[in-house]
């Protein structure tokens, strides 16, 4: 399956369809929602490995779509913490999983994890955020 947002008002998702573009849902459950991606030349960095700036785009969309799954809004980031503790080649495919720890009436809390293929975590994050926001549509067709 494929991710795809588009607002109540009829926009797309701008910053995010370009990590959308190759992101691949493989598992999904209300609050829970696996990803895997190739990283790409152009998600790397000077020494080859995946950027920080796309993990943590990673972190920011995963969770949130992770949050979407359990409760039907986007949301707006309030704080998000990233932990970085190894480096994601180019070439190789990493599984991303976002989980919704909490989604109350104005705050969601979520947390992403991301691992290499032979299952190291290379990444963590937490996420928060504001949920005062309209519902969005979620196509996870293929």
């Amino acid at each position: 399956a494929v991710v795809s947002t588009q607002s109540t008002g009829g926009e797309t998702g701008g910053f995010s369809q370009k990590t959308m573009s190759h992101l691949r849902i493989v598992d999904a459950s209300p609050g829970t929602v696996k990803f895997r991606l190739n990283v790409e030349k152009g998600d790397g960095n000077l020494y080859g490995t995946m950027h920080g700036g796309m993990g943590a785009s990673l972190v920011d969309l995963c969770s949130s779509v992770a949050i979407l799954s359990k409760c039907s809004r986007w949301g707006i980031s309030t704080d998000m913490q990233i932990s970085y503790l190894k480096g994601a080649p180019v070439g190789s495919e990493i599984e991303i999983v976002g989980q919704c720890d909490k989604a109350g009436k104005t705050l969601a809390f979520s947390s992403c994890q991301i691992f290499n293929e032979k299952g190291d975590l290379l990444l963590k994050g937490q996420h928060t955020k504001y949920m005062g926001t309209p519902h969005v549509e979620l196509d996870m067709t293929e």
